[in-house]
C-alpha cells in the first residue's frame, strides 16, 4: 500500500492534547472528587477530533464522554475509548441495536424510542443502563413537564431498561439573568422527586453544561457535563484554562496596490493609500465564515493585520502594509490562536461573524486537516 500524500495545503488547525488534558483536570478539582465529569465530544469534539481527544481525555482519568449520535458513540468504541458513552441526542428509530451493540448508554425522552431499546436489549440478553431526559424549559429534547409522571407509569414496563440517571438541559446558563435557570433547578428537583415517588431511585442527576460547572455549583449534582470549557473557550472567565486550538495558514502571494484599487468581489474594499496586500489560501469552504470580511483581523509577525475585501470560497485577503518587517510568501498567518498579548480567540472570531463561539470551533471543515499534539 503506498504511504499517506504528506499535507500539501498550509493551512491546519493544531490540536495540543496536553492543554485539554490540562483543561480536565482543572474542571475536575473544580467540582471534587464526588462529582463525575462527562466531557462532551459530540460534534467531533467541538471540531477538534474526537477520536484523539477522546484517547487523551481517557489517559487523564475521564470516565464518561457524551455524543450526539449513535455513529459518533459507535467510532469511540471502535477507537477503544472504554468509558461510558452517553448518546445525548438519543437512538431515532432506527439505531436501538447499535447502541446494545456498542455498549452506550442510550439518553431516552421518547417512548417510542424506549420500546425500541427494551426490545433490542431483550434480543440480545443483557438489561441496559439509559439516562431519561426531562424537559425542565430548554424545549428542545426531554420529556414535556406535563407528561412527565405518565411517561415515567409507562417506563416502568420496560423491564429490560434501567433508569440509571436523571438529566435536563439549561437554557440561559452562560446570561446575566438567572432567575430561569434556578427556575429550571426548582422543576428539575421537582422532577426528581415524582420519580422517586414512583419507586425510581436513579443513580444520580445532572444538568450542568460549561456555563453551568463554571457558574452554578447547586447544578452540580453528581456529574457535570463541559464542553466547550474543556476546549479553552468558557463562557465565563476561569483562570487555569487553556485554549486547545489553533488555526494557522501561509501567505499565498503578495501584491503592492497603488491608492484607489479594488480587492475582491463587489469591490467591497478600495484602498485609501499605497498598499501592500496578503492573500491567504483560506476562505469559507474552509470554515472562515464569510460574514468576516471587512471585520476580522489575523496575527502576521504577531502583529493584528485587517482582513479586507470579501472573502472568498477558496481565498481572503489581509492588509499587511504596517507590518514592521516587509511580508513574504510563506510567512505564516495565525488565524485563531497566537500570543497572549495578541491572540485571537473563538469569540473575538464568533464576534466579528455575528456568531457564537462554539460554531467557529466546530465551523473549520475537513480541509483544515487537524494535527494532534503535545502528548509526552
Amino acid at each position: 500500500m503506498p504511504a499517506p500524500s504528506p499535507q500539501l495545503r498550509p493551512t491546519s488547525a493544531s490540536i495540543d492534547l496536553a492543554a485539554l488534558q490540562e483543561n480536565f483536570r482543572v474542571l475536575r478539582e473544580r467540582v471534587g472528587p464526588q462529582v463525575r465529569v462527562l466531557a462532551a465530544v459530540k460534534g467531533d469534539a467541538y471540531g477538534h477530533g474526537a477520536v484523539p481527544c477522546s484517547q487523551a481525555l481517557e489517559a487523564a482519568g475521564c470516565e464518561a464522554f457524551g455524543v450526539a449520535l449513535v455513529e459518533e458513540g459507535a467510532q469511540l468504541r471502535d477507537a477503544g475509548v472504554r468509558g461510558m458513552v452517553l448518546c445525548m441526542g438519543g437512538v431515532g428509530r432506527h439505531g436501538a441495536e447499535e447502541a446494545v451493540a456498542r455498549g452506550l448508554t442510550p439518553v431516552v425522552y421518547d417512548e417510542g424510542d424506549a420500546h425500541r431499546l427494551n426490545a433490542a436489549a431483550r434480543a440480545a440478553g443483557r438489561r441496559l443502563t439509559v439516562h431519561l431526559k426531562v424537559d425542565t424549559g430548554m424545549g428542545r429534547l426531554g420529556v414535556p413537564l406535563p407528561h412527565w409522571e405518565r411517561f415515567l407509569d409507562r417506563f416502568a414496563a420496560f423491564e429490560w431498561l434501567d433508569f440509571a440517571a436523571l438529566m435536563t438541559h439549561f437554557a440561559q446558563a452562560d446570561g446575566h439573568e438567572q432567575v430561569f435557570t434556578r427556575e429550571q433547578l426548582r422543576r428539575f428537583r421537582g422532577a426528581a422527586a415524582s420519580a422517586q415517588r414512583r419507586g425510581f431511585t436513579p443513580g444520580f442527576l445532572h444538568a450542568a453544561n460549561s456555563a453551568g460547572l463554571l457558574a452554578h455549583p447547586d447544578s452540580w449534582f453528581g456529574m457535570v457535563r463541559p464542553g466547550i470549557a474543556l476546549y479553552g473557550e468558557p463562557p465565563v472567565p476561569t483562570p487555569g484554562l487553556t485554549p486547545v486550538m489553533r488555526v494557522a495558514t501561509r501567505v499565498l502571494f503578495v501584491k503592492d496596490l497603488p491608492r484607489g484599487a479594488s480587492v475582491s468581489y463587489g469591490r467591497r474594499f478600495v484602498t485609501t493609500r499605497p498598499s501592500r496586500i496578503a492573500t491567504l489560501p483560506v476562505g469559507y469552504a474552509d470554515g472562515y465564515p464569510r460574514a468576516l470580511s471587512g471585520r476580522a483581523s489575523v496575527l502576521v509577525q504577531e502583529q493584528r493585520c485587517p482582513v479586507v475585501g470579501t472573502v472568498c470560497m477558496d481565498l481572503c485577503m489581509v492588509d499587511v502594509t504596517d507590518v514592521r518587517a516587509p511580508v513574504e510568501s510563506g510567512d505564516e498567518v495565525v488565524l485563531l490562536g497566537g500570543a497572549p498579548a495578541a491572540r485571537i480567540g473563538a469569540a473575538e472570531l464568533a464576534d466579528w461573524a455575528g456568531t457564537i463561539p462554539y460554531e467557529v470551533l466546530c465551523g473549520f471543515s475537513t480541509r483544515v486537516p487537524r494535527v494532534h499534539g503535545g502528548l509526552l
